[in-house]
């Protein structure tokens, strides 16, 4: 490899958190920025691929609430100013569901949160705002104003390219062997030689529990089994800005549904949001799961208005799932040059440009500078440093 004798900072995983924070590190004045991926850059192999994405700012837990407000005023607008691109596209949120689930712990977090924008509806008024749902369990419904779809691939081809103009280094079909602190520096090994760096950054996704020995027991993969179905009304009825972004916030034996307009292909998309019974093998190419897709075509034709058409397309992705699905995010204990940042349980996306910057952070000066973050780091960095 034509790479320099050594990295100032090495990020291992180039989904769309390694770009963010490779892209960070150079911004701050790394010399020597390097970025490992260990197929190509933008494959379909991981968590962070698709066409779009949903960002809201609407969770069960205020931490996220206060950090996606963050992300939502500084880091998406500076991303799309400096790539001269827009990433982000307006849609309406909508959250509902029974009242046995979860929407009433969302809509109090919320409010914790002081999150402005965000709005309470009864059925009926929702019905009118957002007539391609039918809401046939819900008593109320929460409004996201804030709500929108990410478009997921231009994100990433927009990281790719800043990552490049600032002189990052990209390792591509690289496969990392081993991690590990020796003296003032961290040596990787890579299946193309010995890496070496001052500091290195590990967002390798699905792969994490490979490099980090506390995290092998408290993280687990699940393969998601995604469907893009034909809508029977006109295109233009579930384009983003008239048709919202959503989740479905059922009981427990109901689980998590959610789905976005019709974007970056045709069809709109919608899944499971499957957290629970992983053990799925990072490395396997599995095809999606026509038992799965019909459980969401089933799904979809209780809660819209008019039953979906055809299935369009279907592909999966992966969720790296804790057990309580935070994110894990801090230095090794007793490594204090290797930095984890693992945005698990399939929401981490939307707060990527964000985590860059508090990963970034954390590497070189040992702190964020983000408050919002600073307030709880502890409670992420906790799985680090616990026995399984």
């Amino acid at each position: 490899m034509n790479l320099p004798r050594g990295f100032g900072a090495l990020v291992v995983g180039g989904g769309v958190q390694g770009l963010a924070t490779a892209l960070e590190l150079a911004r701050r004045g790394v010399e020597r920025v390097g970025l490992v991926e260990r197929f190509r850059l933008h494959h379909d192999r991981g968590s962070s691929h698709g066409a779009g994405r949903i960002t809201r700012s609407t969770y069960m837990d205020a931490r996220y609430v206060r950090l996606m407000q963050v992300a939502h005023r500084e880091d998406w607008p500076r991303l799309e100013h400096d790539s001269r691109m827009r990433l982000v596209h307006r849609a309406d949120g909508v959250f509902f569901g029974p009242p046995e689930g979860a929407l009433e712990q969302y809509a109090a977090a919320v409010q914790a949160a002081g999150a402005p924008g965000i709005e309470r509806l009864d059925v009926r008024e929702a019905r009118r705002r957002f007539p391609a749902f039918a809401f046939p369990d819900a008593r109320e419904v929460l409004h996201d104003t804030t709500g929108g779809v990410v478009a997921a691939a231009d994100t990433l081809l927009a990281l790719d390219r800043r990552c490049r103009i600032e002189g990052v280094h990209v390792l591509e079909e690289t496969h990392v062997r081993a991690i590990e602190p020796s003296g003032d520096e961290v040596v990787v090994e890579t299946d193309r030689g010995r890496l070496l760096a001052d500091r290195v950054v590990i967002t390798a996704g699905a792969w994490v529990g490979a490099f980090v020995p506390a995290l092998r027991q408290h993280v687990e993969v699940k393969r998601q089994h995604v469907g893009y179905f034909a809508w029977p009304g006109e295109r233009e009825e579930v384009q983003p800005g008239r048709f919202p972004v959503w989740v479905y916030l059922g009981r427990p034996s109901d689980g998590v549904w959610y789905g976005l307009p019709e974007f970056g292909r045709p069809g709109l998309k919608a899944a499971f949001h499957a957290t629970g019974g992983g053990g799925d093998a990072p490395d396997d190419r599995t095809e999606p799961d026509p038992e799965a897709l019909a459980r969401v075509r089933d799904f979809l034709t209780q809660h819209l208005s008019r039953p979906p058409g055809a299935l369009l397309h279907a592909e999966t992705c992966l969720y790296t799932n804790t057990p309580d699905e935070h994110f894990v995010i801090g230095a090794l204990p007793g490594a204090p040059r290797i930095t984890v940042g693992s945005m698990c349980s399939g929401h981490g996306f939307k707060f990527a440009p964000l985590m860059g910057r508090i990963l970034a952070g954390l590497a070189l000066d040992g702190t964020s500078g983000v408050p919002e973050f600073e307030e709880v780091r502890a409670d992420f960095a906790a799985p680090l440093a616990a026995k399984h």
